[in-house]
């Protein structure tokens, strides 16, 4: 098991505004083995325990880190159990329990994109299903306004411009769309010019199947306004090449089935 007492040492010592040589003082000991410790290269010897616990006025579990790798376990069941019900369509219970969690973890943004997903994916009457979209919406303003995750905030700005469009918010929905990055921007474009070996190869990899999407999205738009399905026909030439890059890529196989539909 993962003991969490160089994270809690450090944070402690923060929050006190205390220095690592001020701690290692009170301890008799080099202010080394504390900065060793924050950086989870080594343990106290377990006779100093008491004492650390008792410096910061708290128990010898919470200087181990127990609350917060119990913490840390319901957190990861809870996002389990989400994945678990959303795949298989029980989005009133996920819900439920994303509003119940927010309780234990406030503003946590997984929880609150997860939210989200749920909310829009309830069943009901065209207005209960209108306010459960302007609760999604609420949700993702308030991730955009003080969400500070970069991943998590990127896919909320392109996550929202749909909602608003769903509720018939045009003009929003388009303000919204113009804030994103264009496809030369992407992170998966900047990262394979300055990875090596297998880290690039994973990333280059990873991006057939986004860049399929794109591109089945795009050719289908231009088949669309241009009435030419030549435009389709290229599009599944293009998945099939794509495909040959990654033949156990399953996603990339379905998109390449939908042009044929």
């Amino acid at each position: 098991m993962q003991l969490l007492i160089g994270e809690t040492i450090k944070r402690l010592r923060r929050e006190r505004d205390l220095t690592q040589e001020e701690v290692a003082a009170h301890l008799g000991i080099s202010f080394q083995s504390i900065s060793k410790w924050e950086r989870g290269e080594g343990y106290p010897d377990i006779t100093m325990l008491p004492a650390l616990a008792n410096y910061f006025g708290i128990s010898v579990d919470e200087l181990l880190g127990m609350n917060e790798l119990q913490k840390r376990e319901q957190y990861d069941e809870i996002n389990r159990r989400w994945a678990q019900d959303n795949r298989n369509g029980r989005h009133s219970e996920n819900v439920a329990r994303m509003r119940k969690a927010l309780k234990t973890f406030p503003n946590d943004a997984l929880l609150l994109v997860q939210l989200c997903t749920s909310l829009e994916k309830l069943d009901g009457t065209p207005e209960e299903k209108r306010t459960h979209l302007k609760e999604s919406i609420a949700v993702q303003e308030q991730i955009l306004r003080y969400g500070e995750d970069s991943e998590v905030r990127g896919a909320t700005m392109y996550n929202i411009c749909f909602a608003y469009w769903k509720l018939g918010e045009r003009e929003k929905a388009l303000a919204q769309a113009r804030k994103l990055p264009n496809l030369y921007k992407a992170r998966e474009n900047a990262l394979v010019y300055f990875l090596e070996g297998e880290e690039k190869h994973a990333v280059a990899k990873e991006a057939l199947t986004p860049l399929s999407w794109v591109i089945l999205h795009h050719l289908c738009a231009l088949s669309d306004t241009e009435h030419d399905p030549a435009h389709r026909r290229r599009a599944a030439q293009i998945l099939d090449l794509l495909s040959a890059c990654d033949p156990s890529n399953e996603e990339i196989r379905s998109m390449r089935a939908s042009v044929d539909e």
